[in-house]
């Protein structure tokens, strides 16, 4: 039985398979929403983990950025100017729509991590994002 949980976001397509030899087992994949991006990597990157509620990357950007950390701590950074207030505005909005969401990787036991999925984005969208590396 394969069908999507529209209770998490991004949604969750669940795929119910066999093994050749008849044990049963689940396969979680999330379904990312891709928005239509358009200003700098930065904001783009913000974007997306907000609107795929990645509240971890969120919160760790927050951070970066609010302490002027980012040209130490930004995967990917390249050093361009930045409207610090606004930046941090756009990061607390989403942090404030995601707050009571749950992500497929908080639902279930997936196996990998918000972190996990971030280069699986770099991937999919074919250029790199702006992102804090977990230690």
């Amino acid at each position: 039985m394969n069908y999507i949980d529209d209770s998490t976001v991004p949604q969750c397509k669940i795929e119910e398979k066999k093994f050749e030899w008849g044990e049963p087992y689940t396969v979680y994949t999330p379904v990312f929403c891709f928005p239509d991006l358009l200003n700098t990597t930065l904001e783009n990157s913000i974007i997306l983990f907000g609107e795929n509620n990645f509240k971890h990357q969120l919160l760790m950007l927050y951070n970066t950025i609010n302490n002027h950390e980012e040209s130490e701590r930004l995967t990917n950074y390249q050093g361009e100017a930045l409207n610090r207030k606004s930046i941090l505005e756009l990061i607390n909005t989403y942090l404030k729509k995601n707050e009571t969401l749950t992500a497929p990787w908080e639902k279930y036991n997936i196996g990998l991590t918000e972190d996990d999925y971030v280069r699986y984005l770099e991937d999919k969208l074919g250029k790199s994002l702006y992102y804090v590396k977990v230690k």
